[in-house]
This record gives structure tokens, sequence and C-alpha cells, in this order.
């Protein structure tokens, strides 16, 4: 098994602590791979998640495009609440050239 499949693993399992669900979400950032980018979209779009978990997820997406050197618009639009404005705060201080896809007042 490799380490962002156990990553992912504790990132969903909801009987893990809070804490060790944040770390693994931000651990995950460091992984390109389209599994760790869709649990990271199920952990951000799940009603009962934590908000520190959720806004860990955005920066690790946002981390996962910029390493990347790709805007993934599709996943963007789908970003809520405390996640998409923790994606943004990473673009806007990261990718200044990106600003251009951001819902937000510049």
């Amino acid at each position: 098994m490799e380490k962002w499949e156990k990553l992912i693993e504790i990132l969903l399992d909801e009987s893990a602590s809070d804490a060790e669900r944040d770390d693994a979400a931000m651990d995950l950032s460091e992984y390109n791979h389209k599994n760790v980018m869709k649990a990271l979209m199920i952990t951000a779009e799940h009603d009962k998640t934590d908000n520190m978990i959720k806004a860990s997820c955005g920066e690790s997406l946002a981390m996962i495009f910029i390493q990347n050197d790709r805007f993934e618009k599709e996943i963007y639009k789908k970003l809520r609440g405390i996640t998409k404005t923790e994606f943004e705060s990473n673009i806007n201080s990261k990718r200044n050239d990106w600003k251009k896809y951001l819902d937000i007042e510049t």
C-alpha cells in the first residue's frame, strides 16, 4: 500500500480523531493522484466534516494544483465555504497569475 493510500484511509475514517484526519489532509498535498484529489473533495463536501479539516482539504488541493502547474476549474467550481476560502487564499499568495480564475474580488 502506498503512503498516500494510507493517508486517504485516515482522512476518510470518521472514527479517527480530527487531528489525525487534519494531518492526513495536509500530508496529502504532497501527492499528485486523482484518488487523492477525490478523497480531499469527498471530505470537504461532507456536512459532518470539521471546518479545520475542510480548510486543510482546500489548502492541499491548492498545493496540488500549484505543484502540477494546472488549475482545474471543474474541481474549483465544486468548492464551498472554508474549503474554498483556504483554497483561494493559497492561490492568491502563491499564484498571482491564477487570480483570474477565482470568484473573488481582487
